[in-house]
This record gives C-alpha cells, structure tokens and sequence, in this order.
C-alpha cells in the first residue's frame, strides 16, 4: 500500500443518508463489524485523516486532520467494498477511480484546500478518470441491512485475526460452531450463556456484562462497557459502545450510547447514537405479503428491513414503526407510525395528538441528563450541531404540518 497519508472524504452524496449522518461524519457510520474509519485503518495498516463537511469539522480528532501540501491517496468514506483498496493503492499521481458519477479514490502530488469543492461534487477537474466497479453506500438499505449481511462477519474475521481467541472454559459460557469467538477477559457473565458461532465469529469487547440466558448468535459484535439484559437474543447484529441491549435484536446496528434495555424486538434496522426505545416496541421488518419494502417511496429490492432511526431519537413505551420508517434526529415516537418523521418532531397521530415540534432546549437538556448516565460529559460540538440541525430543517417540519407550541395531553 501506498506511503502518503489515506484521507477519508465525504461528498454531496451524503445527503441520501439522512437520518444517519445528520450530525456524524461517515467516517463515524457503522458499516459491517464497525465504524467507517475503522474499518479502513485496518484494512490499510494506518491511522485515516478525514475531510468532513464543514459543518462537521469540530468532530475530527486531530490526529485524523489531514496535512495539507503533501502528498494523499483519497478514498471516498461511503465506500464499503473496502477490497477494492488493493486497486486504489497502484493509482499513479492525479489518477481516480470512478464508480459512475462517484469518485472512489484519487491519488494527488499535493493535497490542496481548492481541490475540495470538485470532490465533493464527484468532478474528477484534471484527474484522470479510470472507470472501477465499487460497492458504495448509496442509499439507507446499503447500510443496515445490507452491509450487515455482507460484511459483518469478514469485518469481526479480520479484527480478530490479531487478538487470541479461545473458548472460554468457564461453565457459564456455552460456545457452539466453528467461527472464533473472541471474548475480553474481563467481560462478566452473571448465568449460564450460550454463543452460537456456528454461522459467524462473535467478538464481545472489554467491560461488558452479559445477564443469565442470553443467547448470541454470529456474526455479533458487543461493544465495550454493553449490558446484555436476562434472557436476551441478539443474532447478526453490531452493538456499539455502552450499549443496554434487552429483548429480541437481529440484523441490526445499535450505535454508541443507546438502549432498548426491554422486551421487544429490532430487526434490519439502523439505531443512531443516544436513542432509547421504551419497552414493549417493535420495528416491523417484514410485510404481511413477503413483498418488496420501499424506504420514503424508492424501491429497495429487499423483503426486510426496519427502522432507521436518527440519534437522540427516543421511541416510548410499546411504538410500533411499520416496515422501511425514517425517524428523524432527535424526535419522539408513540403509537403506531406508518411514515417518515421529520427530525425534532413529537409524533403520535394514532393516539391523537398529532405532530408538535420538540422544543430544542428540551433535546439539549435530555441529552445533558443521558450522557453523565453513560460516564460520558456533555459534548458542546454535538449541541452546537443539534441547534444548527434544527435551523436547518425547519422547512421538512412545516411540509408535514407539524405544530408550533407545547403539546398539552388531554
């Protein structure tokens, strides 16, 4: 693989990714068995650099800054097929890989701030453009639950392939199937378990603390710090970090920092960061006719899929969310909801209170109550960003009629 720094990008085809990215970078988006960055610092052997949208600078680290003037083998962040890497590293200097109107990967002499607006919009300018076949995150669905079936279990292969993996000797612990299962050593198991890795490798991260009869079905990932609830079953899914996971869970991704801590069930669905969903809800993934399910009017090709739901969402006790449903960022569900809600929006028509927008001191103030929960600080970037969200999109509120004021509940 190539010397120069690997940056990361992100471009205008971002927008299709709505509810997920609003606040986060790709670069943060769970694809497969883990975040975007992630995957690619493996796949290549260093630490990426990322250009984000602007109004995103603030959430890279800045070790991920990337070194303006030297030289960089770009590479487009919704990229999944990350194979395609062993390509991307024999471009010669001001060449690209180009999926259709997507750059996939260019390699410059100099990184320079001017060339950043022809990226982002996928104009190759004085790039050679070479055509490629790459599997890109174009749509929702190409998240959860396609990526998930694809590549979560060659992603935990590949993250694992350093760590030593054994078959826990405590009685506890239950392990069937032939994939590794690969559990940290201080991961505390308070019953009798059981791992099922006859299907894919199941990697349970350090500090996490698993109740009596959960069964876990690869290919699985626990994040660090997650609380696996009695009598749990959670199969082909990612669980991010301090995660609080009760219930039924299958083919899904459950971001950092949320909860579905009771009975219920998640499946081909895509949770962002600091949701709750109350007890009793359920995200239908399935027609009653085994028909195709389409996602905000566009056809999916798929016959299952759930929710995706924005961070700081909040679903209450027993929601029900209909087969393919957008839930924008930082809003409140109850009762039935058959169609996409527009972000900061309290929504409960099937028990007759309508739309009302939520008051954005109150997402503030929730959140300021959530994070010291998870031993975590209040981040002023992540407020900043909810505030300008809500400037944002206050035009996809008044195109579904959603009212101004307080909700009083009769």
């Amino acid at each position: 693989m190539p010397m120069e720094q690997v940056v990361l990008f992100e471009d205008s085809e971002i927008q299709n990714l709505s509810p997920i990215t609003d606040i986060i970078p790709m670069q943060e988006v769970v694809i497969g068995g883990s975040k975007q960055y992630l995957r690619f610092d493996r796949e290549l052997n260093t630490k990426t650099r990322w250009i984000v949208r602007t109004q995103l600078e603030g959430k890279v680290p800045s070790e991920r800054k990337p070194d303006y003037g030297d030289p960089a083998l770009l590479v487009n962040s919704r990229l999944i097929s990350i194979e395609i890497m062993k390509s991307a590293g024999k471009l010669d200097f001001n060449e690209a890989l180009v999926e259709g109107k997507s750059i996939i990967a260019a390699k410059v002499k100099a990184l320079d701030h001017s060339f950043l607006d022809d990226l982002f919009n996928g104009r190759t300018g004085n790039l050679k453009a070479k055509p490629c076949e790459a599997l890109l995150a174009k749509n929702l669905w190409d998240i959860s639950p396609n990526s998930t079936i694809s590549y979560l279990s060659s992603d935990l292969l590949k993250s694992i392939e350093s760590e030593k993996v054994s078959k826990p000797s405590t009685d506890n612990i239950r392990v069937i199937g032939k994939f590794p299962a690969s559990i940290s050593e201080d991961v505390e198991i308070l019953g009798p378990i059981t791992v099922d890795a006859r299907e894919g490798p199941v990697v349970i991260r350090e500090g996490t603390v698993i109740e009596p009869y959960a069964y876990l079905k690869g290919p699985l990932h626990i994040g660090p710090h997650a609380v696996i609830v009695v009598s749990s079953r959670i199969a082909g899914s990612y669980i991010g970090a301090h995660g609080r996971i009760g219930g039924e869970v299958t083919t899904s991704i459950v971001s950092d920092y949320s909860n579905k801590y009771h009975l219920g069930f998640l499946g081909h669905s895509y949770v962002g960061r600091w949701v709750n969903i109350g007890a009793g809800s359920i995200t239908s993934n399935l027609k009653n006719t085994y028909g195709e399910i389409k996602v905000s009017g566009r056809p999916t090709g798929l016959n299952k899929v759930g929710a995706f739901i924005g961070d700081h969402s909040k679903l209450s006790i027993g929601t029900l969310t209909y087969a393919g449903i957008r839930v924008g960022t930082a809003s409140h569900l109850h009762g039935l909801v058959y169609e996409d809600v527009p972000p900061f929006t309290i929504y409960a028509k099937s028990i007759g209170w309508g739309l009302y927008e939520l008051d954005l001191d109150s997402v503030i103030r929730t959140y300021r109550r959530m994070a010291p929960r998870r031993g975590v600080k209040p981040d002023p970037i992540e407020e900043k960003l909810l505030r300008k969200l809500f400037r944002d999109t206050e035009s996809q509120r008044l195109k579904k009629n959603v009212i101004r004021g307080r909700l009083k509940v009769k």
